[in-house]
């Protein structure tokens, strides 16, 4: 899995930093942003296989993140990760390119589960 590249955007550090470690010990290659502008930065510089998002984050939610996810790279997956999730979000998800959306708390295995999932659409 070392050659699968995942960012995780969370602006809640022991949340995002959580996430990186229970992926980093998959052995997946893991970059963290704390919010939608930092992650904008690092899809400029490098290319990722997969986005792990939080849907509310200040500045710039995790839906308007996705749109300019799509326009930087529009072949990067994503997963949606939210406490607030409700069917108007989810279709709105789903229409910027979500593929997997999780309801908050998300415990390890579902995480490692939903990324498995779309490692499995890319082969």
């Amino acid at each position: 899995m070392k050659d699968i590249k995942i960012l995780v955007v969370d602006d809640e550090e022991h949340t995002r930093l959580g996430y990186a470690e229970v992926l980093e010990m998959e052995n997946f290659k893991v970059s963290t942003a704390e919010d939608a502008f930092k992650a904008i930065e690092l899809l400029k510089q490098d290319k990722f296989d997969i986005v792990v998002t939080d849907l509310r984050m200040p500045e710039m939610d995790g839906l308007a993140f996705l749109e300019r996810l799509k326009q930087i790279d529009k072949n990067t997956k994503a997963i949606m990760i939210t406490a607030f999730g409700s069917f108007k979000t989810y279709k709105k998800a789903s229409d910027s390119g979500v593929v997997i959306y999780l309801n908050k708390p998300v415990r390890a295995a579902e995480l490692m589960e939903a990324v498995h999932a779309v490692v499995a659409m890319n082969d």
